[in-house]
């Protein structure tokens, strides 16, 4: 990962006294965000090592893909220029990429099932924005399962040459199932008290999350490496977001040095957004994409190893949910 100074420094005892208070500010904030106590620089130590292993796992498929020279970042850069791997910039490439979003999602309903138990799963699928959304430049947007109609998550795909095939499974899995359009119907049902729900902003996204890793340690990858690479990718960007900012906040981390490091770590920007739009969202924003990327790695810790005990945890996390993260790991613990 080149000079693994850029993302692990000392620890709060060594900072000035400002730089100490800055921190136990941020703190405050971060553990507002997530719904319980974070020590930030643990939560930096650890993304930081998350960060590190999906790395080694990406050098393994990449290496697979004939990617052999160059660091991580740069070989998924290359990856993403192949042009066997991008859809044409037309009506028949957009509904390909589409299609291929949803045999991603019907693959793991049958893989899903024995994880969740009776949990309920609504239909739901990827769908083409209008043309004249698309035109637009509007972003993808979803509308949750109501009323008998099925959910349905509308993917941006103006610049599709900027989205490779083998990046859109992890999206599916997000906004789709066992991500968004799994848990949005299971919060309505809940009716969950408003204040509770304010509390726990961090959960919604944390879920999604937990669903892109959830399928990937359900299989969805077994015989699709690239589609591996994609689900790398993004979690190199969302876990990549705790490291930001955390770095930003916590210890000091200049906007360049931030954007240099998560340039490292995830090597191009990602589908909606570029890497110096997000990090100037991080430096706006203290303490709430950490909180996001935080719960996700809470939820994957939490969960019993035996999975014969995952559907309750499953139950456990969703049919009441959302809830902040410090009283849901007490929830789980009883």
């Amino acid at each position: 990962m080149g000079n693994r100074r850029t993302f692990l420094v000392g620890g709060l005892a060594a900072l000035a006294a400002p730089a100490r208070a800055a921190t136990q500010d941020y703190a405050a904030l971060l553990a507002r965000a997530f719904g319980g106590p974070i020590d930030p620089l643990a939560a930096h130590r650890r993304a930081v090592g998350v960060i590190r292993a999906c790395q080694a796992r990406a050098d393994r498929l990449l290496k697979g893909q004939g990617l052999r020279t160059g660091s991580v970042a740069q070989r998924l850069r290359d990856l993403a220029q192949d042009s066997r791997w991008l859809y044409s910039d037309d009506d028949a490439g957009r509904d390909r990429a589409v299609a291929e979003m949803n045999a991603s999602v019907a693959g793991l309903l049958p893989l899903l099932k024995p994880a969740i138990g009776d949990l309920p799963v609504a239909e739901a699928k990827a769908r083409r924005m209008s043309r004249a959304d698309e035109a637009a430049g509007k972003a993808g947007y979803r509308e949750a399962p109501a009323d008998g109609r099925p959910g349905s998550y509308f993917v941006d795909l103006k610049t599709i040459r900027d989205r490779p095939a083998w990046t859109l499974p992890s999206t599916a899995f997000h906004e789709v199932i066992p991500g968004h359009l799994l848990q949005l119907p299971l919060q309505a049902g809940a009716a969950p008290p408003p204040g509770r729900v304010q509390a726990s902003a961090a959960y919604f996204e944390s879920w999604a999350i937990y669903g892109e890793q959830l399928a990937a340690d359900l299989g969805a990858y077994r015989a699709d490496p690239r589609g591996e690479i994609g689900y790398l990718h993004w979690r190199l960007f969302r876990i990549g977001r705790i490291v930001v900012d955390t770095g930003i906040h916590a210890l000091g981390w200049s906007r360049e040095q931030a954007i240099a490091a998560m340039t490292e770590m995830q090597g191009r920007s990602i589908a909606f957004i570029t890497i110096e739009a997000d990090v100037d969202r991080i430096i706006a924003a203290p303490g709430k994409y950490a909180a996001e990327g935080l719960g996700a790695l809470a939820l994957s810790a939490w969960r019993p190893r035996d999975r014969a005990g995952w559907p309750a945890f499953h139950r456990a996390v969703l049919a009441d949910g959302p809830w902040p993260f410090g009283e849901l790991e007490t929830r789980l613990r009883r």
